[in-house]
């Protein structure tokens, strides 16, 4: 406690006596350049009176008496000026004084310059002509004093200036010794814990898996670490001290709002592409630093999400298979029993009519029967082996020709492959059906006249060659890649966003092949590389 008082009484003190010797300075100073610009005037009138007297006798000579009457009457107004300012006693002696006289002869110069001027009196301009040199010997003398009284004037300040810097000096290596280099022990000392304190705080937020992002009390990113960058896209110097958090984060999660502190909560997010995504965030305050305000630590849970809606899909189609399994068994013993009936009914009657109508039943029976074969098939787990291509096509015909007769597509197919590859028959017939689905629902948003779709299957040296296109209007997605990407959907309906998503990874972890997708005329084409 005496340390830091005596280190603030020092601290004061030195402060008073600078301050002190710096109004001091600054009078001086001021009084210098007053003096200076004042001392100034004097000899530039004083040299200037030399000049009128040679002009005056020189427009005399040759009766310029316009010219004349100027100068007059400048010279006559310059010397009031020098005569009713303080004089030194040297300079008296020289304007009022018996040796010279100086007032005297100027105005005696001045009485014969104007009766010349008023009178053209011979003998005045005679005056003029013979003292005109006269007085600028005495003029000069007045001119030197000048200058002289100016210089010790400035020698006077000048060497008061020194004075004053001197001290200044003197006081300020005694602050320096007793005041500064105390506390800039303490001051570095105290630097050095900050900075230490910093860097570990530095290096556990750049170190952390999730985003972290801290904001002042004007809402201005001040901590933008690693995996924010990761995530949002932007560079640091992008968001450092720029309130770009609600840019980020939609307006509608309201980051003002006590409520939403020390809370963890899912939110959706923008980065710099303008790309939504889900994240997890919490909230919280810092009480410690007026600076920061509030602290959010961010979560991308993108491929949580992802893996969420795979398994929810996969869990789907599990229950949509045993179900359908479960159908199947319910029907197959109704559905023969009513193939049975039509049987019977036709070899009892001899009615054509009843004849026909019971032929008709019976189809519309092995149409359900097959229908639920199809399907039982379809969503029924099976094991890798062998196949051609076609069989996984032909599966994702069967169940979506309803469809495409309901939205009148014609399919044209142009098959021709002889090659098996090694795979998962069902994986591939889900991928077709998938496309072709995709397909079918933006014929059904555009209301395209004629839609149709083609399946083009062809081997190649390398590849077998599937491709799928429609003239459905095209892809809109930009970039085209993108559209396999998860949750990257433009489709009006309700959609998962992860059928082209999942198709993408069964191809290239199942088969170890390439999907891609482009815009053709009229439409889009989806053209999948299978190895042999």
């Amino acid at each position: 406690m005496f340390e830091s008082f005596s280190f603030t009484k020092r601290y004061i003190l030195a402060l008073t006596i600078i301050a002190f010797l710096s109004i001091l300075a600054f009078f001086n100073l001021s009084k210098l350049l007053s003096i200076q610009s004042n001392d100034a005037k004097l000899v530039n009138m004083s040299g200037n009176q030399k000049i009128i007297t040679r002009e005056i006798a020189f427009f005399a000579i040759y009766y310029k008496v316009d010219r004349l009457k100027v100068r007059i009457k400048k010279m006559e107004d310059t010397h009031k000026k020098l005569t009713s300012i303080k004089m030194s006693k040297e300079l008296h002696s020289i304007y009022y004084g018996k040796k010279v006289n100086l007032d005297k002869k100027v105005k005696k110069y001045l009485f014969h310059a104007k009766r010349f001027y008023n009178n053209r009196d011979g003998r005045s301009q005679n005056y003029v002509l013979k003292n005109s040199e006269k007085l600028l010997v005495d003029l000069e003398k007045a001119v030197l004093v000048y200058l002289k009284e100016a210089q010790e004037n400035t020698n006077k300040l000048q060497q008061i200036e020194s004075y004053i810097l001197i001290f200044t000096l003197i006081t300020l290596f005694f602050e320096a010794l007793f005041i500064f280099m105390p506390a800039n022990r303490k001051i570095n000392n105290r630097t050095n814990e900050l900075i230490k304190e910093k860097e570990f705080s530095n290096a556990v937020i750049e170190s952390s898996t999730n985003a972290i992002i801290t904001l002042d009390s004007q809402l201005k990113i001040r901590t933008f670490n690693k995996e924010a960058v990761n995530i949002f896209k932007y560079t640091k110097e992008e968001m450092l001290n720029k309130a770009r958090f609600k840019e980020i984060i939609p307006k509608e999660y309201n980051i003002l709002n006590s409520k939403n502190f020390n809370k963890v909560q899912e939110a959706e997010a923008l980065n710099k592409k303008g790309e939504k995504f889900p994240i997890r965030i919490s909230l919280g305050s810092s009480g410690e630093n007026k600076e920061v305000a509030i602290v959010a630590n961010i979560q991308d849970i993108s491929k949580e999400k992802l893996n969420e809606k795979i398994l929810e899909q996969q869990s789907k189609f599990a229950a949509l298979g045993e179900m359908i399994a479960i159908i199947a068994h319910q029907w197959r013993q109704p559905l023969s029993q009513l193939s049975f009936n039509c049987m019977y009914i036709r070899k009892k009657t001899k009615d054509k009519e009843i004849i026909r109508e019971t032929l008709d039943n019976e189809e519309i029976i092995q149409f359900m029967s097959k229908t639920i074969t199809n399907f039982q098939d379809f969503y029924k787990k099976t094991d890798n082996s062998i196949f051609n291509p076609i069989v996984s096509i032909n599966q994702a015909l069967k169940i979506l020709d309803s469809i495409l007769k309901l939205n009148q597509v014609t399919l044209i197919k142009r098959i021709d492959s002889k090659i098996n590859i090694y795979g998962n028959s069902n994986s591939l017939a889900h991928i077709v059906l998938s496309i072709i689905q995709n397909s079918i629902d933006i014929i059904k948003s555009n209301k395209i006249e004629s839609p149709s779709i083609t399946i083009n299957l062809k081997d190649s040296s390398k590849y077998i060659v599937l491709s799928i296109k429609d003239n459905a209007g095209g892809i809109k997605i930009y970039p085209i890649n993108d559209i396999f990407e998860p949750f990257n959907t433009k489709k009006d309906k309700p959609s998962t966003g992860i059928g082209l998503y999942m198709s993408k990874i069964i191809i290239k972890n199942q088969f170890n092949g390439i999907i891609k997708a482009q815009n053709i005329q009229k439409g889009a084409k989806f053209t999948i590389l299978l190895p042999h």
